[in-house]
């Protein structure tokens, strides 16, 4: 197995606290706050990259958009038809991976959120922007929401636990490689079994990941601190990335 993101029993164990409600209920404000700090024309081809349960996806086909979602897991895209058939919403869902997957000028949108990139090693981290760059129309934008290094760094909990319909996530992290990488111990206990995931995700500093866009193609990119547009500085929570073609 070349990366923890392929195991599907770790998708599968994710998946409640991936699909509980108060979860799912953010995609709304998400998705009204992308479009703000990104506007499209209704009825723009938007892809959402790892799309997980695709609550966001189906928010952006509730807007009149022409929505693509992607992700690896049989599960979780499982769950996403069925948000859509739902909401009566026609919705292209892809099983792919972001490694591999390149439709060139196809999309006037492309969105990856809550850290759902930068899986990998620098090299195929690369290659997966130059995907998505190649993905965009010209003119269009990539809106990116990583785990930046700084924000970590000054918001560091080494464990953190919660609890979602029965199941117990208990969470441990750890930095490597100089700050460079995350690591996290995920323990599931659910019906009385325990299960133990290690996963990983490449960290980086908003400069670091501003040069990285800009080297793959990207004209123009702007940082913030949170989907509200708020500067990338000491107060951030997260580090958003705007580009664009």
């Amino acid at each position: 197995m070349d990366s923890w993101s392929e195991d599907e029993s770790f998708w599968k164990a994710m998946e409640p606290a991936l699909c509980a409600p108060a979860r799912v209920a953010l995609a709304e404000a998400d998705v009204a706050k992308i479009l703000s700090m990104a506007p499209v024309r209704e009825g723009s081809t938007i892809l959402d990259l790892a799309c997980g349960p695709g609550s966001h996806a189906v928010e952006f086909a509730m807007r009149g958009h022409l929505v693509t979602g992607l992700d690896r897991s049989a599960s979780l895209l499982g769950r996403a038809r069925a948000a859509a058939d739902a909401r009566n919403q026609r919705i292209e869902w892809i099983r792919d991976d972001m490694r591999t997957f390149r439709r060139p000028s196809a999309f006037d949108l492309v969105c990856s959120l809550y850290a759902s990139l930068a899986y990998f090693d620098d090299v195929t981290n690369r290659l997966v922007l130059e995907n998505v760059q190649a993905s965009i129309k010209p003119g269009g934008v990539f809106v990116l929401d990583v785990i930046g290094r700084e924000s970590l760094a000054r918001n560091w909990q080494e464990r953190a636990w919660i609890e979602v319909d029965g199941t117990l996530y208990l969470q441990r992290r750890r930095v490597a490689d100089a700050w460079s990488t995350l690591v996290e111990e995920w323990s599931v206990v659910s019906n009385g079994k325990r299960n133990t995931y290690q996963t990983q995700q490449r960290l980086y500093t908003g400069t670091e990941l501003r040069d990285l866009l800009l080297s793959v193609g990207f004209s123009r990119v702007d940082l913030f601190g949170s989907l509200d547009a708020n500067a990338y500085d000491e107060s951030a929570q997260r580090l958003i990335a705007v580009a664009r073609v």
